[in-house]
């Protein structure tokens, strides 16, 4: 018995090793010149769509700075933690990776409440000086020298421009991706301020304090703190929050005076956003006198 159950164990084993070796086999042959980190990504299953269709086509620097040279496209667009846009292009015919992370949602609303609230024609004029004033919105120690400040102007049929900081690197003497991450390493805090999940850059009222002390004419809810305008195409007139959910609608709109009827506080209605006068906000700090 003790046997029979000795020769079972050795045949398991021989077949666990032979399905081990096969299974190299494969990805040696399907992964070759793919670094053994990527490969562990790509293998994990854990990895989002456009991350494992990005490192199959460029799985080292190497690889995409030669596509790029043979003129193909290297671009990946992820909205894993932020929204990250990394390329690789050429310029003065040197290949670079060219890393551009777009701003939160709240600070994104910020800003677009100043450009959608001014009353001048002169709008890129307007999105110039937003683009001086983007740093200001990052923390102290995002500030970092070799990012640039980018207003992108709106794609064709949108009406809003994308605010993002970006920086380059030179794609000479990196080879992997992880080199690449090497290099970048005093990037971190600014990645860091990006992040959706926990973003260290101003938003929402910090941000339209910021803005409108320097004349752009942002507004937030006094009840809610977001950032509203009542120039949105689709709402004219109207104070709009720019998250989607929200709109026209305060989530935390005083409805205590409706309790005492029957069921129409139970309609969900909401309420309206309130922002502060001209006079109120410079009594909060929240003009350019202020």
């Amino acid at each position: 018995m003790a046997s029979t159950k000795k020769s079972v164990s050795s045949r398991a084993k021989r077949v666990g090793k032979q399905k081990a070796a096969a299974e190299q086999r494969r990805q040696q042959r399907q992964y070759e010149g793919v670094p053994d980190e990527i490969v562990e990504l790509l293998e994990s299953g854990d990895i989002l769509p456009e991350w494992d269709k990005f490192y199959r086509a460029f799985p080292t620097v190497t690889a995409a700075a030669e596509a790029v040279a043979r003129g193909e496209e290297v671009t990946l667009e992820s909205h894993e933690h932020e929204l990250l846009l990394l390329e690789v292009v050429l310029e003065d015919n040197q290949p670079v990776v060219m890393t551009t992370l777009h701003v939160p949602y709240g600070t994104r609303d910020a800003l677009l409440s100043g450009l959608f609230n001014s009353e001048t024609a002169d709008r890129e004029q307007v999105m110039a000086t937003m683009a001086d004033l983007l740093p200001e919105l990052l923390p102290e120690e995002a500030r970092i020298d070799g990012v640039e400040a980018v207003v992108e102007a709106p794609a064709p049929g949108l009406l809003a421009p994308r605010f993002a900081f970006r920086f380059k690197t030179p794609a000479a003497g990196l080879t992997t991706w992880s080199s690449y991450y090497e290099a970048t390493h005093q990037f971190s805090p600014l990645r860091e301020a990006m992040s959706w999940m926990d973003t260290g850059a101003a938003t929402h009222a910090e941000a339209v304090a910021i803005l409108r002390r320097h004349g752009i004419p942002a507004a937030a809810c006094a009840q809610c703190g977001h950032a509203v305008t009542n120039q949105h195409p689709a709402w004219p007139g109207l104070w709009v929050d720019l998250v989607p959910e929200c709109g026209p609608l305060c989530e935390r709109y005083d409805d205590t005076a409706l309790t005492q009827e029957n069921e129409i506080d139970s309609l969900a209605i909401g309420g309206p956003h309130h922002v502060l006068t001209l006079e109120e906000a410079a009594q909060a700090g929240l003009t350019a006198n202020g």
